[in-house]
């Protein structure tokens, strides 16, 4: 049912002969802090919680689906959730494409991906 996609947040769905991409790019998440005034992405923790509300995860699963559908509503969105199976399996394609989209760090790699890892002089501002 999801194939997942080389591009960053990307899950393919098919559903029949219906192919949909479910994404969580950019675009989206900024669609996400929007939607749930949240003050920057790592906050998305306290959307899902303990037990999210239906209507945020349709607000989660609508937003996946536009990114590369833009014309899809609530109730489509709502829809498509029943197609997947329903509540379970919709969360758990909400949270793999965040999986993809947040991919864990490499060993070595810093807290900040400007400064990179202590490996010698560089050119910036701050190098040594």
């Amino acid at each position: 049912m999801a194939i997942p996609n080389a591009r960053r947040g990307h899950l393919g769905i098919e559903l029949g002969d219906r192919k949909l991409t479910f994404a969580f790019s950019t675009n989206a998440l900024c669609a996400v802090e929007e939607a749930f005034d949240l003050p920057d992405i790592t906050k998305l923790d306290t959307v899902l919680g303990d037990s999210p509300s239906l209507r945020t995860i349709r607000t989660l699963f609508r937003i996946g689906l536009t990114d590369c559908q833009p014309d899809m509503t609530d109730d489509e969105a709502g829809d498509i959730m029943e197609e997947v199976g329903g509540l379970e399996p919709s969360l758990k394609l909400i949270m793999s494409a965040i999986s993809i989209a947040f991919p864990e760090a490499k060993p070595g790699g810093t807290a900040n991906p400007l400064k990179g890892p202590k490996s010698g002089r560089g050119t910036g501002r701050t190098s040594t």
